[in-house]
């Protein structure tokens, strides 16, 4: 009589290990983006400041993030996408334990905000690559899903950590947790380094010698470049404004309007994981146009439908993220 086996197919198993960690590295990554923002309110008597110069910390962040983004696809080609990452989530320790233990100054804190920008600029550019060399075709769907969905769970958290910490036991000690953050990411890089490892040469061999820049000529490159840039910008404002514009909009109040944000976020992330498991089936237009239809025609709720209506329209403009992702490795 044969017997039915129960044991989890290796190369899953190693998918399954290789998503993890870069997820975790992601959500990590998602998190330090809001080190400043929750503690505000502790930071600006702290240290004297008004929004204007409270705002800066974001400001340096995100321009620094930005720039180090377009540079660290070179260092992951240069270095592998390992020592990259290990590198990255050690710019986040840093930054939290300088923030909690060494700032006393706006230039400290605009040097912490620096340092943060410069560990999260490298992750897209090093976490894709594991993924896309690492994770089976099959399972990219998958493993973009938890990539995404991981980045939401950051944002989620950081509010809550910081806020609560800093309440508890003041904005330093929140600081100094946030920092220690890291250490599971750093922990599971090294553990799984094994799998992780993309050394310069397996990662090009046997694949055709091109210039440095030569992407530059992939029209499907600038078409992601130009879709991502408008759809972030979509999302970082509502992300980051919608509270207030929902309330000057349509008059809500600042708990129903806080409540629409959490609505999208929430939605936004199970649209992310449904939408790994639809992009396995290969109907990748399809998924595009049905998820960007959805959210025109949700717009046009009226204020009493705020939150019961628009959220499919939010977990749909969201779905396709794993889609757009594959699009691009395919057009690439």
């Amino acid at each position: 009589m044969s017997s039915v086996s129960t044991t989890i197919d290796p190369p899953v198993q190693r998918d399954a290990s290789v998503i993890a960690v870069i997820g975790l590295a992601h959500g990590t990554s998602h998190f330090f983006h809001l080190l400043f923002p929750p503690l505000f309110p502790w930071l600006m008597p702290a240290f004297g400041l008004d929004f204007s110069g409270i705002g800066l910390t974001v400001t340096v962040f995100f321009v620094v993030s930005g720039i180090g983004q377009a540079l660290a696809g070179f260092a992951v080609d240069r270095f592998g996408p390992l020592r990259v990452l290990l590198f990255g989530m050690s710019c986040f320790l840093i930054a939290g334990l300088w923030l909690g233990l060494l700032a006393h100054t706006l230039g400290d804190l605009l040097a912490v905000a620096a340092l943060a920008g410069l560990g999260n600029s490298v992750l897209h550019p090093a976490d894709f690559t594991v993924l896309n060399h690492k994770v089976a075709e099959a399972h990219l769907g998958h493993a973009f899903s938890v990539h995404g969905i991981s980045g939401n769970l950051g944002w989620a958290l950081a509010p809550v950590f910081l806020t609560g910490i800093a309440t508890l036991a003041g904005w330093q000690m929140a600081a100094v947790a946030a920092g220690l953050m890291a250490l599971p990411a750093l922990a599971a890089l090294w553990l799984f380094r094994h799998q992780l490892e993309i050394t310069p040469t397996a990662a090009t061999a046997g694949a055709p010698v091109h210039g440095t820049f030569s992407f530059l000529g992939v029209g499907a490159v600038w078409l992601c470049f130009g879709f991502f840039l408008m759809t972030s910008a979509a999302f970082g404002t509502l992300q980051n404004f919608g509270t207030p514009i929902l309330q000057q909009l349509y008059g809500l109040s600042l708990g129903t309007a806080a409540s629409a944000i959490s609505v999208f976020l929430l939605a936004a992330a199970f649209g992310i994981l449904v939408g790994g498991f639809v992009a396995t089936r290969h109907q990748q237009d399809r998924i595009g146009k049905l998820c960007w239809q959805r959210p025109g025609q949700a717009g046009h709720c009226k204020t009493a439908q705020i939150v019961g209506d628009r959220w499919p329209g939010y977990l749909s403009a969201h779905g396709d993220l794993p889609y757009r992702q594959i699009k691009f490795k395919l057009q690439t």
